[in-house]
């Protein structure tokens, strides 16, 4: 340095540690004499630490490299010269000391451009040569720091706790301390302190000491005492008093603490207290159900018909195909007069007909069969919640499997949908001169149950003996399903009972909090469980059964809500079904439900912070108003194990990145998120200053559990985008959220145990069965809706992309009229695409740069996508969305292409509320984007694919970001660039 205009850029006391353009660490050794004590100089530590995005605290100590700051008394003149490269300070008194220090941290950094090598005090203003040199000392003060408690000083998103973020944090900070008590090592102390608050903020106000007359902002009081001790007397005053000769090392220990979701202690005792109070929910009541076979009352119809020679047999029974074939020998054997005997499923009957019994009566006819017509009768039940393509979906996927098992494409069979049909199905083959052939028809016998909203009904397939004698029906007795009577016991009994238990609940359960912790039902039942040989699809009555107890105990409860409040509970409690296959036995279950205890949320406050001898943080006092707890200081334990093993092995296995742990789940599970941008080897880091400097994206995974494949692609995510963009972190700063809801992962893993390719959407929710990002940005006992807002306040990134997941296989739910639930707008009964995507869109004054954000989001991924075997994917998803959906009804399957991909901006596919990032801070967040794979719950190669698209999807969108450009500008002491960034 041979100027000392430069003191504030990088040619002085300033370094760019990491060649990446951004100042990241200073350079300065403070040789502060025992006998000096000017507060001034924290003000001017204050400066150096504004001006970083990272630091150290090293101020006072030796460095060879740094430049050296020496104190000189002179009875001359105040002022800073540079000698031999060093920084001699001339100072005739340490008031004025003091004030040369407080104006040369006030420099207006325009004054950079002078030319000097001296800089004196006189007549109380900084001058060089003849020249006044302008400071700028303050402004009103916008958001600034908020500490309500001790715990808030060290947060994890810096200095204070606010709970809005922002991509600009204003420091108006202002030291006092008490004469008497003042000794370099105090000064040094809270230089140290003064620098970290600074270094946190994206803008500051002057002076930090001597402004005893503000009341605005954070204050800090250092006062004599006989302990030591740091109080928060009210909201952002600070009381740091102690005997003089055991304040300094205070001071020292409090600026370097470390917030405990780094590994440090600060806030540690609030959190620990916390989690320690957690107890297992109480069991509210348990009920046992059990009944007959369905088999056994179908025998006693038969029995009890009379004559039955020459007729012509029709059962259907929801029983596994080699179930039902041998109760079609016992029963010929039995009845020896019958003329036929079929026994057919009561799941999917359509499906299993066609495959089971028309195809290989065509095979054996020896007639030539180009294709297949089935002509399929629209679904018109009264109130139903059924669509009208509902006998075409239940046919799912018969297409394929025919393809898979004789000569016939799948394009080669089609169905129409007709207003008046006589029978459910009727199918034709279609010979080589393009002529139909009558080749058969069924109908399907259907029960009729009302949807637990009590406004709809449901009609699903039921069990029936039907007998025929000479063509003509001679009876037809429908017999429930074991599903069917086990359902209408749960929803007629056990709900109603659930909703008298928790009929005394309090005001905002059933939305931010549950009615009730859990149910959990265990149901044992004979029923088709079996793989098909086509994509990830699968029979299974039972997870039918699974998904309609989940999501129809929602609807149940969310109609409760409306009825009471006149707005849906969503939020009633978690509900688990484990179905067991039990073949040829009897149908039985066991219902538990677990109460919640609805305390009152507790407000924790930290009120002392008491030191040791040594100068250490010993214990803190915390109290909620009624009663105070003393605790113990102790550090953060990084967990040993994460209950995701991808996680687990990335990070035994991975040093280049930072692992911090911002909140707990609700049962406990520490949740870690992964922080990627270029280290500058420096002991504290202000992301909210980095993300001023660089452009920042945040990606969120695993936050339905379910959703098997973001988690990994974003682990995979790090080394793909080293290899694709080389140094990337040069111009990106990436935040990942790995596993965003550990205990819903926690329960797939539980129920995957026993059926390890369901769906599971019972898992999709946290332990409680509330979708937590509905609590967001509110005080809440669920420590995973706590950590999106964190990332927020902490980073303000640019760019939000939630890696989600979509079914693999058919998702169906006879009691709830067959489709996926009637909750959701559109259909997700079969999946749409490998993968696809959503964008959210804000409303007001930055929509239209919002669109033209998405829409280069969405060419880029495009660009990725297409050609690749994804786009491959992709299309042949489409074409049998398109088949069994989209055709029929557009709007309940509706398709928004780009190239090589689904694109979704509609607000029903994705609605916007104030807990998503885009629509609560559209004024800075330029894109929040969507990605849903076909992954719910998929392995090995099919697991593989998935986790390529999502890689390949996010890597399109760190491009996008890579390329945009920004522009960081000063007002002042201010840092400011444009936002929302344009992403073109």
């Amino acid at each position: 340095m041979d100027n000392i205009f430069a003191i504030w850029t990088k040619e002085g006391l300033l370094r760019d540690n990491n060649n990446d353009g951004v100042i990241d660490g200073t350079a300065v050794y403070i040789d502060l004499p025992d006998h000096l004590a000017p507060e001034g100089l924290i003000d001017f530590c204050a400066r150096l630490g504004y001006e970083t995005t990272s630091l150290s605290l090293r101020f006072f100590e030796p460095d060879k490299n740094a430049v050296k700051m020496n104190f000189i008394h002179s009875d001359v003149k105040t002022e800073i010269r540079l000698e031999n490269r060093e920084l001699i300070v001339r100072y005739k008194s340490e008031a004025e000391l003091s004030d040369l220090l407080k104006h040369l941290a006030a420099m207006d950094p325009k004054e950079s451009s002078g030319t000097s090598v001296a800089l004196e005090l006189k007549d109380g203003r900084l001058t060089a040569g003849q020249s006044f040199i302008k400071t700028i000392e303050g402004r009103k003060a916008e958001l600034t720091p908020e500490i309500n408690s001790l715990s808030d000083l060290w947060s994890f998103s810096g200095i204070g706790d606010n709970n809005e973020a922002s991509p600009s944090k204003l420091l108006n900070l202002n030291v006092s301390v008490e004469e008497s008590i003042k000794t370099a090592d105090l000064i040094k102390g809270l230089c140290c302190f003064a620098a970290r608050s600074a270094m946190c903020s994206t803008d500051i106000i002057f002076p930090v000491t001597g402004n005893g007359s503000s009341s605005e902002g954070l204050r800090l009081e250092v006062l004599g005492g006989s302990s030591a001790s740091l109080e928060l007397t009210e909201p952002n005053v600070l009381q740091l008093k102690g005997p003089k000769e055991l304040l300094g090392l205070a001071a020292q220990h409090l600026a370097r603490e470390k917030h405990w979701s780094e590994g440090g202690a600060f806030g540690y005792w609030e959190q620990g207290y916390l989690l320690k109070q957690k107890t297992e929910a109480p069991l509210l009541f348990e009920a046992e159900w059990e009944d007959v076979q369905e088999t056994d009352l179908a025998y006693g119809v038969l029995k009890g018909s009379g004559d039955l020679e020459g007729a012509d047999i029709e059962v259907f029974l929801s029983e596994p195909v080699e179930v039902r074939r041998n109760l079609e020998k016992q029963w010929g054997n039995l009845f020896p007069k019958v003329k036929t005997l079929k026994v057919r499923s009561a799941f999917k009957t359509g499906m299993h007909w066609l495959v089971e019994e028309v195809l290989p009566d065509l095979r054996e006819s020896a007639e030539d069969v180009l294709g297949l017509e089935i002509k399929v009768k629209k679904e018109t039940g009264e109130h139903g919640l059924e669509l009208p393509i509902r006998w075409i979906q239940e046919m799912y996927p018969a297409d394929r499997l025919i393809e898979e098992e004789y000569n016939l494409k799948a394009a080669q069979i089609n169905y129409q949908l007709e207003d008046k049909l006589e029978h459910t199905y009727e199918v034709f083959r279609v010979d080589a001169q393009g002529v139909r052939h009558f080749a058969g028809s069924l109908d399907v016998p259907v029960s009729e149950l009302p949807y637990v909203d009590g406004k709809h009904y449901v009609y699903p397939v039921s069990s029936a003996v039907r007998i025929r004698k000479g063509g003509i029906v001679v009876r037809e007795q429908l017999i429930q399903t074991d599903r069917e009577r086990f359902y209408r016991h749960y929803t007629e009994e056990v709900l109603p009972r659930i909703r008298r238990e928790v009929a005394d609940y309090k005001d905002g359960q059933g939305h931010t909090r549950p009615l009730f912790d859990r149910i959990e039902i265990d149901v044992w039942m004979s029923e088709e469980e079996r793989k098909l040989p086509v994509d990830e699809e699968r029979v299974s009555s039972l997870e039918a059964l699974h998904e309609d107890l989940y999501f129809n105990t929602l609807d149940y409860f969310a109609h409760m809500g409306e009825e009471l409040e006149g707005k849906p509970f969503n939020a009633p409690g978690g509900v688990h079904p484990f179905l067991h296959v039990r073949k040829g036995g009897k149908p039985e279950a066991c219902i538990r439900v677990y109460s919640w205890e609805d305390k009152p949320l507790e407000n924790w406050v930290t009120t002392s912070i008491l030191f040791n001898e040594e100068g250490a943080l010993a214990k803190a006092i915390m109290t909620n108003d009624k009663e105070e707890v003393t605790l113990a200081i102790e550090a953060f334990e990084k967990p040993e194990g994460h209950i995701h093993q991808d996680v687990q092995r990335w990070l035994d296995e991975q040093r280049s990145y930072r692992i911090l742990y911002p909140d707990h789940s609700y049962k406990g599970h520490a949740i870690p998120i992964i922080e990627c941008f270029m280290d500058a080897g420096e002991e504290f880091y202000s992301p909210l200053k980095m993300s001023l400097f660089k452009k920042t994206i945040f990606i969120e995974a695993g936050h339905h559990s379910n959703e098997v494949s973001s988690t990994p692609a974003v682990l995979q995510l790090l080394e793909r985008a080293g290899k694709k963009f080389g140094d990337w972190q040069k111009e990106i700063n990436l935040i990942i959220l790995p596993l965003a809801n550990p205990d819903g992962y926690e329960l797939v893993k539980k129920l995957a145990k026993e059926h390890p390719e369901w769906k599971h959407h019972a898992a999709r929710y946290n332990a409680v069965g509330l979708e937590y990002s509905l609590v967001r940005f509110q005080k809440t006992v669920f420590g995973e809706a706590n950590v999106y807002p964190k990332i927020l306040r902490r980073w303000a990134p640019d760019v939000i992309v939630d890696d989600h997941g979509i079914p693999a296989h058919e998702w169906v739910q006879p009691f709830a009229g067959y489709n996926s639930p009637p909750r959701f707008p559109v259909s997700y009964f079969l999946p749409s695409a490998k993968i696809y995507g959503i964008g959210r869109l804000s409303s007001g004054d930055h929509r239209d740069l919002h669109v033209e954000n998405l829409e280069s989001v969405v060419s880029k991924i495009s660009q990725y996508i297409s050609g690749t075997s994804i786009d491959k994917e992709n299309q042949y998803w489409q074409e049998r969305f398109r088949k069994y959906g989209n055709q029929w009804l557009p709007e309940v399957f509706p398709i928004e292409e780009a190239p090589g991909i689904h694109f979704y901006r509609q607000a029903d596919v994705a609605p916007s509320y104030s807990t998503i990032g885009i629509s609560r801070y559209p004024d800075w967040i330029a894109a929040e984007i969507i990605s849903e794979a076909a992954d719910e719950v998929v392995y090995d190669e099919v697991l593989e694919s998935c986790i390529e698209a999502h890689i390949v999807f996010d890597l399109a969108i760190l491009e996008v970001l890579q390329k945009a450009r920004i522009e960081v500008k000063r007002n002042g002491l201010s840092h400011e660039r444009i936002r929302p960034i344009k992403l073109s």
